[in-house]
């Protein structure tokens, strides 16, 4: 609604304006104005203020000024004492009105889009600031929230807090139950027992199966000396005494 009055309210400045604007006297070249010259001056010095109110006494004299629009939209628009993002667009308008086909135009017409976010941003109620920009950006950031919300339902992952994707609107996938087979720990040893050795055993290996860890192969070696010449001399069908753990 409020920004509906900010552009109606431009709209009569301009037909009020464009219609009340007449032309008198003998016609005197823009940049030959003595006014406009002034204000040219007065820029060159850093007096905006006074800049200013040159180059507006020549947009009311003369209907053919676009570089006097020009300069007090950009005054209008920049100037901390007499800022009007309103009254900057008409002028620059005007300056477009008059000189459509001017390499200026591209520059021009983003001034007018920077008022115009001048104009959101003093609105009252809720913060504006760089609203036009944000909007589109607040789009995309939703929808990639989404896509992060769908991927990690897929993946049977829980949802981030916060998310925005309502448990309806993905289908919520369990993830399969993975069985991790438990690394049984054999009985320990409460006396010697007696092992034939099968095809491919170790004393490393035997020890693991008995001990639950490969550290006893000594234990193993130095109960079967009158056998074992050596840890590797190991032979198929050979008995093996089994000692417990001291």
């Amino acid at each position: 609604m409020k920004k509906g009055y900010f552009i109606l309210s431009i709209a009569v400045l301009l037909n009020f304006t464009l219609g009340s604007c007449s032309q008198s006297g003998p016609v005197v070249a823009e940049e030959e104005d003595a006014a406009f010259q002034r204000g040219r001056s007065y820029l060159k010095v850093g007096k905006e203020e006074e800049a200013l109110g040159e180059f507006l006494s020549v947009t009311r004299r003369t209907m053919n000024a676009p570089k006097s629009h020009l300069e007090v939209g950009r005054l209008f628009l920049t100037l901390k004492s007499r800022k009007d993002p309103v009254a900057a667009i008409y002028h620059f308008r005007r300056f477009l009105f008059l000189e459509n086909d001017s390499r200026e135009a591209p520059n021009v017409k983003q001034l007018i889009t920077t008022a115009e976010r001048e104009i959101i941003r003093d609105l009252p109620g809720e913060p504006y600031s760089d609203y036009l920009d944000s909007l589109a950006l607040k789009e995309e950031n939703e929808l990639l929230k989404r896509e992060v919300a769908d991927l990690r339902a897929r993946q049977g992952l829980p949802l981030a807090s916060g998310s925005l994707v309502s448990p309806n609107s993905v289908s919520q996938k369990v993830s399969p139950t993975v069985t991790i087979p438990l690394k049984i720990q054999p009985k320990p040893l409460i006396r010697s027992q007696t092992y034939v050795v099968q095809q491919g055993d170790s004393l490393y290996a035997i020890s693991r199966k008995f001990y639950g860890d490969s550290s006893k192969i000594n234990l193993i070696f130095n109960a079967n000396r009158a056998t074992l010449r050596s840890k590797n001399s190991l032979k198929l069908g050979q008995k093996l005494i089994i000692p417990p753990v001291p």
